[in-house]
């Protein structure tokens, strides 16, 4: 996809003439002006003990390694392409070309890489192909939108507009699924976008800054009721338009209790790969009271409700308590563990045991009762989760996130472009 077949598909004819001038007022001719962005945008992170990510078409590299280099001392930096294209339209050896010229620009750095994000959020399978073979080991790329805006507070261009982007983007419902990360294609971590970005919200919806830090604000606020990740995107073009909105949202997320860990994609990609490896481990002793074992990992976390803990368990979120140890005896009236029906699909055994839970082998364990699926799959998750946190059944969990976070933040934008002739020359590049 080349820059005007963009603009016709995600915004129509109207709305992507007044794109352009927009775009005549944020650029320079030189790269002056985006890069006091980005160190602007390094700065807000550094305030507020925030790594941003920052998704970069490796082309840029090469054109300007003086504004990159110095930014890898506070900033992540992933591949964003090595130009910016429509990488769901190519196939895997073009992409792998692509992928080879991108890491060899990054490599002119001395950066490795350790992520991906598809220009306009667009990807085939062979994208994540290529990246697992260059090395490569999480990947931004599934949208979620999230429901914090309706349509009868905008006009309907302005609503419209939205709706292409989404479209454009393949985006799903947040509320209707679990905002975490996953493995895909074998080993590849994807890690979902959060939506509305940036470009929503200043270019589509035509919000200030106030309205878009309700909007961030509110996304955090849903995302750490439910445990989850919000992954903002916030392009370096509007940085300045949007900066109390993002020191907002930071500023939020220091105020929750339990905490919200804020970080960087590769570190929440490194978390995940490596506790999706985990189990926790229950065993009934002579005594009738339960034997919980989970890994002596660093950050690995347990919860417990409904239950006696020795050592005592100490508040956390709602009915549950965070155990100030790896190793501890539980004293419940039936087991803290859930039970499948015998026959249940393995992937709803791997999807509990991933999300923390204590599987029973024995289908006649007195545990929580987990019942009447012949399959599962994505869209089965959510609900699934809603039945088991809404009965009263006792539980042990490895919780999903580090050091007893409740939930995790990590603030990502995409640099495609630092002048207005990247920008023009951008349709001539495939």
């Amino acid at each position: 996809m080349n820059l005007v077949r963009y603009l016709m598909e995600s915004r129509g004819p109207v709305n992507a003439a007044r794109r352009l001038t927009v775009i005549g007022r944020r650029f320079g001719l030189s790269p002056a002006r985006m890069q006091r962005a980005l160190q602007d945008f390094s700065a807000i992170g550094q305030q507020y003990g925030c790594t941003p990510t920052l998704a970069v078409t490796a082309v840029l590299l090469e054109r300007y390694p003086q504004v990159f280099q110095p930014l890898q001392e506070t900033i992540e930096l992933a591949v964003h392409g090595y130009v910016h294209t429509d990488y769901s339209r190519l196939d895997e050896a073009a992409q792998a070309e692509h992928m080879e010229r991108a890491l060899k620009a990054f490599d002119g750095l001395r950066l490795k890489p350790e992520g991906f994000r598809c220009p306009y959020l667009r990807w085939n399978q062979e994208s994540l192909h290529v990246a697992g073979r260059f090395g490569l080991t999480y990947g931004s790329n599934r949208a979620l939108a999230f429901d914090v805006v309706q349509p009868e507070s905008f006009s309907p261009r302005a609503w419209a507009a939205y709706e292409k982007g989404l479209r454009l983007y393949g985006a799903g419902e947040a509320a209707g699924g679990l905002s975490l990360p996953c493995r895909m294609d074998g080993s590849l971590i994807d890690i979902p976008a959060s939506l509305p970005d940036d470009e929503a919200m200043v270019d589509r919806l035509e919000l200030g800054s106030a309205q878009a830090a309700g909007i961030w604000t509110r996304m955090l606020e849903q995302v750490h009721q439910r445990g989850e990740l919000l992954t903002l995107i916030l392009h370096h073009e509007r940085v300045a338009l949007l900066r109390d909105a993002l020191e907002a949202v930071l500023s939020s997320a220091r105020g929750y209790q339990p905490p919200v860990w804020v970080a960087p994609l590769k570190e929440i990609a490194r978390w995940w790969s490596d506790r999706l490896t985990w189990r926790l481990q229950v065993q009934r002793r002579e005594d009738g009271d339960y034997l919980v074992v989970a890994p002596e990992a660093p950050g690995a976390s347990v919860v417990v409700r409904g239950v006696e803990t020795e050592p005592a368990a100490a508040p956390w979120f709602g009915p549950y308590q965070l155990v100030p140890a790896s190793s501890f005896t539980v004293r419940s009236p039936r087991a803290p563990v859930l039970v499948p029906d015998e026959g249940s699909p393995s992937a709803l055994t791997v999807f509990l045991q991933e999300e923390g839970f204590a599987v029973a082998e024995d289908a006649t364990t007195d545990g929580l009762r987990i019942s009447g699926y012949t399959s599962f799959d994505e869209s089965d998750k959510r609900a699934l989760i809603d039945y088991i946190e809404g009965s009263d059944a006792p539980l042990v969990r490895l919780w999903r996130w580090p050091h007893g976070a409740r939930c995790a933040m990590s603030v990502t934008g995409d640099v495609d472009a630092m002048t207005m002739v990247d920008f023009l020359r951008r349709p001539l590049e495939v």
